[in-house]
């Protein structure tokens, strides 16, 4: 396979296209790097100015020729503690819930904004139908 230049991709792009480039460049999956953009943005602002400045600096590219799979992300009613936020999480992204758990108890613990996004995101996210 080729290998793809970092870029902007406007086909799979929520805001401009940073995250779901640097996930097609990397073959990262999309939404582990928008959860670290999301994470780190409330840690100060470093975050925001890097997602800014790519978006100035990054070419755009159509990403036809490139495959992204992403799945859905639900809040789960199955095997769910509270909201089923952490349930959620692990299945878009294929992970064991305890490991997505223990990273919102973590950073609950130690950030303080755990309990902030897992609130967030039990309000944004729709419940798996």
């Amino acid at each position: 396979m080729d290998k793809v230049p970092l870029h902007r991709s406007l086909r799979f792009r929520k805001i401009a296209g940073v995250c779901a480039g640097i996930a097609e460049t990397t073959n990262i999956p999309t939404l582990y790097i928008r959860a670290m953009f999301f994470i780190t943005f409330f840690y100060g602002s470093l975050a925001f100015w890097v997602y800014l400045l790519l978006w100035i600096l990054l070419p755009v590219m159509e990403s036809d020729n490139y495959q992204v799979h992403e799945k859905e992300l639900f809040r789960s009613r199955f095997n769910r503690m509270i909201g089923g936020v952490c349930t959620g999480l692990a299945n878009a992204t294929s992970t064991d819930p305890v490991i997505v758990r223990l990273v919102f108890i973590a950073l609950a613990v130690f950030g303080g904004s755990g309990l902030f996004l897992y609130l967030v995101m039990w309000l944004i996210l729709p419940e798996e139908h």
